[in-house]
């Protein structure tokens, strides 16, 4: 491997992979707090009393688009990370190992 300095095409697709693995963690926060929402903290506030019962159903009923787009997100993390991985091959050009 010879030093050389990187040409605006390897910035470019080096730019591209960052970018996949950002939205990699942006969406992970996302799915993360859907997930505590439907699965933890509305059950609690419904089931402690803390919401008026005229709340508490159209809470109840927010759950399951919370856990529908939770899913939704997840998706997207797979598709960001096909994208990511798909970009990598690319950085063999100049660098042999993909995932330092």
């Amino acid at each position: 491997m010879d030093p050389e300095a990187l040409n605006h095409v390897d910035w470019r697709n080096t730019s591209h992979v960052l970018r996949y693995l950002w939205f990699i963690v942006i969406f992970a926060f996302g799915l993360a707090t859907h997930l505590v929402l439907a699965h933890a903290i509305i059950p609690s506030l419904i089931n402690s009393g803390h919401l008026p019962p005229g709340i508490a159903d159209k809470v109840r009923k927010l759950r399951f688009h919370l856990y529908a787009s939770s899913i939704l997100i997840l998706g997207a993390i797979c598709f960001w990370f096909a994208m990511a991985a798909d970009k990598a091959h690319e950085i063999r050009n100049y660098w042999h190992r993909d995932w330092i």
